[in-house]
């Protein structure tokens, strides 16, 4: 199984594999590489899998497919990202009202 297989599969909610593969880009991840333990253990992957879950959890309402995101489900999104970002020093989703904030130069 590819990368990109494995990171759709492990989202459970539904993403735009478009959208996934930019974020998976933007950390370095690349969607076409056998998915392997190392890779599932790699900075990249889990980044990628918690920008994914914050791509989700920013969405003002996400329905799609008779699949919709509830406010406890974001709630349980929000931890597993923020494992993940506190993990590898990046910043965390605020909780009370998660938000995408945009990066100065």
């Amino acid at each position: 199984m590819d990368v990109k297989t494995a990171l759709l599969l492990s989202v459970s909610f539904p993403l735009a594999e478009s959208q996934a593969e930019v974020i998976a880009v933007r950390r370095g991840l690349d969607f076409n590489e056998l998915f392997t333990k190392e890779v599932a253990n790699s900075r990249e992957y889990e980044l990628t899998y918690a920008d994914s879950l914050r791509l989700l959890v920013t969405q003002p309402n996400v329905s799609e497919g008779g699949v919709s995101i509830s406010v406890s489900d974001k709630a349980t999104l929000i931890a597993i990202a923020n494992s993940i970002y506190r993990k590898h020093g990046e910043p965390l989703i605020r909780e009370q009202n998660p938000t995408v904030e945009p990066i100065e130069d």
